[in-house]
């Protein structure tokens, strides 16, 4: 897992798949949006009668978007949070500050 954690971070391909997500996740909350507009004004047009009265709101598409966004965002999330947080790793010997020598008097 440690393999695929640092070619996913080093060669961008998270990053890549973390942008995606995120896209997919506001193209379902724009549709979530849209759709009950679209509807108004399909229905605006046409004719209305007191016993067949039509909803706005196509709910279960609605739900669908929102839950396909829900699960856009958390895997999103998760992978940001597995790829990018910062863990109780020491730094390599090459990396390490060298120590600061104290000020002549």
């Amino acid at each position: 897992m440690r393999r695929l954690k640092e070619i996913l971070r080093n060669e961008y391909i998270g990053a890549v798949a973390i942008g995606f997500l995120l896209a997919q996740a506001a193209g379902a909350l724009i549709s979530a949006i849209a759709q009950p507009i679209v509807t108004y004004y399909q229905l605006r047009s046409r004719p209305t009668s007191a016993f067949a009265a039509q909803s706005v709101f196509n709910w279960p598409q609605i739900f669908s978007a929102l839950t396909s966004m829900a699960l856009h965002l958390i895997v999103a999330l998760l992978l940001i949070w597995w790829l990018y947080r910062r863990g109780k790793t020491a730094l390599p010997a090459s990396t390490k500050p060298a120590p600061v020598a104290p000020p002549a008097k």
